[in-house]
């Protein structure tokens, strides 16, 4: 493989923290060891949680809402989401990959435009592998937890993590490895993610820059831009943790502190709409090309049908041309209707690369973490009575 095609499908495989697990020899060129990866993650970042409040007697108290075990929103953030973080890799970062190439291998960009396509590569891999932002990601992953711990704290804060008085949190020794080690992988983590997501944005932004071939009839109905939209789909797992980290405090309020699932419904529909926005957001960047590509295709293929139409006409009806069994089998007749599916593609194309179907995909897959909360809401007996009434 050459280094120019290298670079395309390690287009977006780096990023915080990618530096420092090449320096500790987690990852190499070609060998990103995701499972090896997701599993240290769990090691270091919840594991040591148990082992911390096994020892304090804080795993399992009588009073259930300080017990480690039962602090969900621990252990969706560092049992689920954290290692869901790094498996995402496997999956996101080959697929935005295979879209950036598919702007060359689909004949978008032509032959004098590929030197751009081919810096927009080279400055969006150096951008991925930048040691400014792997540092910046530490110092504001810590930078934040500083901010958290200067924070009046909650009377709510769980004994596990350490007492607090008059507002200020005296960790334990659970909740300053919490604090100091696992919170940050995390936050490190999702702020890797957050600077991938801008270079895919830019990415995007530069392609768009690009004076593409779109054709405005194009079976896609997007003028052959349809293909970014499965970017959606390799979103799918980040979506999934991130509905995760949102639904864990929420499942502990409404169990330990006897909350209403109802109360956070503006808080679910919040976090689906900001995953929407999120990953599918850097897409509308082609929608002022895709309406322009719209309006010029509905002018010269809407003149085009309306000159054949007018000549089919002239012959076939004005003239009324003798019609036989034969008459359908004409290529007249063959080629205005083809021109016409051809031209109703142009009238019914989608001024967004967005895929309904994808979008709800990526909505449910951000839901799906606050399904528990359905069971609060109503006993699973009854929601079973429902399903089987439904059905029968």
């Amino acid at each position: 493989m050459s280094d120019a095609a290298a670079a395309e499908w390690l287009l977006f495989e780096g990023g915080p923290p990618r530096k420092l697990q090449s320096w500790l020899g987690l990852v190499r060129a070609g060998e990103a060891h995701v499972t090896r990866r997701a599993l240290l993650a769990v090691t270091i970042g919840w594991l040591p949680l148990v082992v911390l409040t096994a020892i304090r007697g804080d795993l399992l108290r009588a009073d259930r809402a300080n017990s480690f075990i039962l602090d969900f929103g621990t252990h969706t953030r560092f049992l689920i989401a954290t290692p869901l973080l790094v498996l995402a890799e496997s999956v996101c970062v080959y697929r935005l990959a295979a879209i950036a190439r598919q702007f060359v291998r689909s004949g978008l960009i032509a032959e004098a435009d590929r030197f751009r396509y081919e810096q927009a590569v080279s400055s969006t891999r150096r951008l991925t592998n930048s040691t400014v932002a792997e540092i910046a990601a530490l110092v504001l992953a810590y930078g934040l937890i500083a901010m958290f711990l200067l924070m009046r704290m909650s009377v709510d804060v769980p004994l596990w993590r350490g007492t607090v008085s008059g507002g200020a949190l005296t960790p334990s020794p659970a909740g300053w490895w919490s604090i100091l080690v696992s919170t940050p992988i995390l936050l490190i983590l999702l702020l890797g993610w957050l600077w991938r997501i801008c270079l895919w944005t830019r990415f995007l932004w530069l392609m768009n820059r690009i004076e593409l071939r779109l054709i405005p009839a194009h079976p896609d109905r997007a003028a052959g831009l349809k293909f970014v939209c499965i970017s959606l789909e390799g979103f799918t797992p980040l979506a999934f943790a991130i509905g995760v980290i949102g639904a864990g405090p929420v499942i502990n309020r409404v169990l330990h502190y006897g909350a209403s699932p109802l109360d956070f419904k503006y808080q679910i529909v919040g976090v689906v709409a900001f995953v929407l926005a999120l990953f599918a957001g850097p897409l509308l960047l082609f929608a002022r090309r895709l309406l322009h590509e719209q309006h010029r295709g509905i002018l010269e293929y809407g003149g085009l049908t309306a000159r054949l139409g007018d000549q089919f006409e002239r012959k076939w009806v004005v003239m009324r041309q003798a019609l036989n069994k034969g008459a359908l089998e004409v290529p007249d007749f063959s080629a205005m209707t083809d021109l016409n599916s051809i031209t109703a593609n142009v009238y019914t194309m989608y001024t967004l690369p967005l895929d309904l179907k994808r979008l709800i995909l990526l909505a449910g897959a951000t839901l799906v973490p606050f399904l528990p909360l359905v069971l609060l809401v109503a006993p699973l007996n009854v929601i079973l009575k429902k399903v089987v009434d439904v059905l029968l």
